[in-house]
């Protein structure tokens, strides 16, 4: 898979391309999938470089979260970074994703989402999460 790679048990995945929205949630699917077989705990995925389609309806981020929380479940957490236009302001996507049992965010910015990553692991290492 392109734009892949891991560090320790992190992924990391930067897809380029122009898709539409269905296929770059099959695109991160398949990154969250690689991850979760390859057993690392978490993954940043920076969907920034991926144009084509315009911000999805509640309905598609629905079909988003369903999909990703079935493929990364409580196993793998999601750092998700996306163009601003892109990110609901009451980050929708993401409490369905933790509603279908998902560990997930949603960042404009990369340093942030590994910040929460960060922050995130060191909090599951503390409560035995």
């Amino acid at each position: 898979m392109d734009h892949f790679e891991h560090t320790g048990t992190r992924a990391f995945y930067r897809p380029v391309a122009l898709v539409t929205f269905e296929q770059a949630v099959d695109m991160v699917a398949e990154a969250i999938e690689k991850a979760r077989a390859q057993g690392l705990a978490d993954m940043l995925v920076n969907t920034t470089g991926l144009t084509g389609f315009a911000p999805p309806s509640v309905f598609a981020r629905y079909g988003m979260a369903s999909r990703w929380a079935s493929v990364a479940g409580s196993v793998i957490r999601v750092a998700l970074v996306a163009r601003p236009e892109i990110v609901d302001p009451q980050k929708i996507g993401v409490l369905m994703l933790q509603n279908r049992g998902g560990v997930g965010d949603v960042f404009t910015s990369e340093h942030d989402a590994l910040v929460w990553l960060d922050t995130h692991m060191a909090t599951s290492r503390h409560t035995g999460a």
